[in-house]
């Protein structure tokens, strides 16, 4: 006879699935465990012998008639009268008193085990709490199609391959290998064993506390969960937690971003700032109310003014910053920044009382999320661009209005009709800049016609343009005062020299003087992650004067007046430079000129008008000094495959 305890273990397990089954009936779930199709075994077989397996993931049984005994959890629904409940209790008997130790035989399927022998055995060890049980695997393997899930498993079976683990679950392709890379291995690299083992207790304690918090609810898997969860803390700090109350804490910190990453579309763009009406009311409640503190706003250049064009131009509108409002902010700058050391600058700009902090260069931002989520109550912001963070908001200029304006300028001005341009890195926004000068130079040059070079490759673009005769060049912009480097669209000298005619140039100060106001205005205006439902991105144009365009006092003035007139208009939005006729090289038509592109379409393009002549480089062709900013902006970023560290 099965014990008194064996009895009562049956008991509260067939309360627990009467209710399970209750609630799947209501919400129009299955309300049993799943039943394997007869058709699935045609499928190719291959042996994985006997091994231990998640016990959560046994879903099902082969046998369809086995399947009403069980519900969708593997608690029993059978009565405690019926021959099942004195079966399952004389298991739960044999459990209690010297362990079950015959392995169940199954079928894995997708990631999902369908039992073949030893359903009940489940349901005891489930009901008893037992994370893993032992099987007898056999794979059922898949035809190859273009079916989604069927081609993330294919990325499962090779990560399983080199970690023996199961569970790992993600909603799109790549997130196996972007996992072996935030764990430090190689997409071929085998796991140790004892790694196996403490990734496996990690990622158990992982689920549990995803699941109570109610992950459940949020449409994204464990490993979707723990991948984000990875941008914020340390493949370190995962195998060093102990329990499930450690990754509770942590994972209710970044409970925001979880929800943001759920959405379909997670981040909110702002393209201009608050309107002048707000703007003065701000001001005129600051002075009512006999002003406030200070405002304590600090910045984070990687490389110093002398030495980087780029931190040249921030700190240039750091200055102006302090400049325009004087006694309402305190300003700390940090200067040649390390990607590396960054994390501990930006602790120490929050410990010396920062309550805004700008990193001014894209490369930090991993560095400024894993600090953000520890100092909820400061504002991080990172240079950067389509960011879906909570934590840390990006800001960038749409430069692409510029470039419309020079490629114009250097229309009107080539004779031949054919025009060098020098892209920066295949990343976001970047086609965007080149279609648009593309676009401008149509407007006044009909037979306009565009050399693609790029910085980021090998080799003497300048030289080439020489031999081909070209005699205009847009190369980068201009973003500072600087006694060298690039001058945007030049005129190309016999000698070499280049002769400045027009440029973007960008007017951080404007940025940073605007967000400031507005934070001092309201501090509700630029939220807190716990105030956030989106990730919120700054993406502001020529109507905002963050960015403008600079014209040689040469040109002609007829010209000077035409670039005039299209800066007025794209500030005031009667001109929009990719509302028209616009087709791309392989002949598609992007725009059939009725409508103007959406903010998205322009930000994330990946084609290139057919007036270009040259492509978007591959992300192995690119010089190594570039991959970071690429890996991160890329417009290709999803495909890139992720960087290769040393084991742990």
């Amino acid at each position: 006879m099965p014990n008194i305890e064996a009895a009562q273990y049956y008991q509260q397990a067939l309360k627990l699935g009467q209710k399970e089954y209750k609630n799947c009936v209501h919400r129009g779930l299955n309300p049993n465990i799943q039943a394997l199709g007869a058709d699935k075994l045609q499928l190719s077989q291959v042996k994985l012998g006997i091994m231990d397996i998640p016990i959560y993931l046994v879903v099902g049984s082969t046998e369809e008639a086995r399947c009403n005994s069980f519900s969708a959890g593997f608690y029993p629904l059978m009565g405690q009268d019926s021959e099942f409940a004195t079966k399952w209790t004389h298991l739960c008997s044999a459990q209690l008193s010297e362990g079950i130790h015959d392995a169940i035989k199954c079928y894995e399927y997708l990631g999902r085990f369908y039992v073949r022998e030893g359903n009940k055995r489940v349901s005891v060890l489930k009901s008893m709490g037992s994370a893993t049980i032992q099987a007898d695997v056999t794979r059922l393997m898949p035809e190859r199609t273009d079916d989604i899930t069927v081609q993330i498993y294919m990325e499962f079976l090779e990560f399983f391959k080199h970690s023996k683990c199961w569970g790992v679950h993600f909603s799109d392709l790549g997130g196996y290998a972007r996992l072996q890379a935030a764990l430090g291995f190689a997409k071929d690299q085998d796991w140790p064993e004892d790694f196996q083992k403490k990734f496996k207790a990690r990622y158990f304690s992982f689920r549990s506390s995803f699941y109570r918090l109610g992950g459940g609810g949020l449409g994204l898997t464990t490993g979707d969960a723990l991948l984000r969860w990875l941008e914020f803390y340390s493949a370190q700090d995962f195998l060093a937690a102990i329990g499930e109350g450690e990754f509770r804490q942590t994972l209710s910190a970044i409970w925001k971003e979880l929800c943001v990453h759920a959405e379909t579309e997670p981040i909110a763009v702002s393209l201009a700032p608050a309107g002048e009406a707000e703007e003065k009311k701000g001001m005129m409640s600051t002075l009512l109310s006999g002003g406030r503190r200070k405002l304590r706003v600090a910045f984070l250049f990687q490389g110093t003014p002398e030495s980087s064009g780029w931190a040249a131009a921030h700190d240039k509108g750091r200055e102006h910053l302090e400049h325009v409002l004087g006694d309402s902010v305190s300003v700390m700058s940090y200067y040649e920044v390390s990607q590396q050391g960054a994390a501990e600058v930006i602790s120490e700009a929050v410990a010396d009382g920062a309550e805004l902090i700008f990193t001014t260069s894209v490369n930090l931002i991993d560095a400024t999320l894993r600090v953000a989520v520890k100092y909820p109550k400061v504002r991080f912001m990172n240079c950067s661009i389509d960011q879906p963070y909570v934590n840390v908001k990006a800001y960038y200029c749409r430069v692409y209005e510029a470039k419309f304006i020079a490629g114009a300028i250097a229309g009107a001005m080539s004779k031949t009709g054919r025009i060098g341009y020098v892209g920066s890195y295949p990343i976001l926004g970047v086609p965007a800049s080149i279609n648009a000068f593309a676009l401008g130079a149509a407007l006044t040059c009909p037979d306009a016609s565009i050399e693609l070079r790029w910085h980021c490759l090998p080799g003497d673009y300048m030289e080439e343009f020489r031999a081909q005769g070209i005699q205009l060049v847009c190369d980068r912009d201009y973003i500072a005062e600087q006694p060298y480097g690039t001058k945007g669209l030049s005129r190309l000298g016999p000698d070499g020299e280049l002769v400045h005619l027009a440029s973007p140039s960008w007017q951080w100060g404007e940025f940073y003087v605007r967000i400031v106001r507005e934070l001092l205005r309201d501090p509700k205006s630029i939220p807190l992650a716990e105030n956030s439902s989106k990730a919120i991105n700054y993406w502001w144009g020529m109507d905002s004067d963050v960015v403008d365009i600079r014209v040689s006092p040469d040109l002609p003035e007829g010209t000077r007046v035409l670039a005039g007139l299209l800066r007025d208009g794209i500030r005031s939005g009667t001109i929009q430079p990719f509302k028209r006729l616009i087709l791309a090289q392989d002949g598609r038509v992007i725009n059939d000129g009725s409508r103007n592109l959406t903010m998205e379409e322009i930000l994330k393009m990946d084609w290139l008008n057919d007036r270009i002549d040259g492509r978007l480089p591959a992300y192995d062709e690119l010089l190594p000094i570039t991959r970071a900013t690429v890996r991160r902006l890329g417009i290709d970023r999803e495909k890139i495959p992720p960087e290769e560290e040393k084991s742990p």
